[in-house]
This record gives C-alpha cells, sequence and structure tokens, in this order.
C-alpha cells in the first residue's frame, strides 16, 4: 500500500487528507469514499473562486 495526499480546493474550503491506497487509480476512487465517510480537515480559505474545483494529489513517504 502507498500513501497519497490530496489537496482540494472548492467554494471556499481546502480539504486535506492522507490516506493509504494500492495505487493511483485506486486513490481516485478512494477519496470520495473517505470524503462520504467525513474524513479528512476542512479550512475556510479565502481567494478560492467557488466556481472551481481545483484537485491535487501526490504519493507521499510516511515515517513508521
Amino acid at each position: 500500500m502507498k500513501s497519497y495526499r490530496f489537496i482540494i480546493r472548492y467554494g471556499g474550503f481546502r480539504i486535506d487528507h492522507t490516506f493509504k491506497s494500492e495505487n493511483d487509480d485506486e486513490a481516485r476512487k478512494d477519496i470520495i469514499k473517505e470524503l462520504f465517510d467525513g474524513r479528512g480537515s476542512w479550512f475556510e480559505e479565502l481567494g478560492t473562486t467557488p466556481s472551481k474545483m481545483f484537485i491535487t494529489y501526490e504519493e507521499v513517504n510516511v515515517a513508521k
């Protein structure tokens, strides 16, 4: 398993969430499940265009 960090900006909020998934394709599917389950850190963020969504993700190394 790999660790992934997603940052999503939309409608004046930034969601920052790190979780484990099998691969890139599964991570893109799993982020939806994670958010529906109420996981992730939500922050108010000024300056984000309300009509646009920005999603970035990266594979991260997590120290054991």
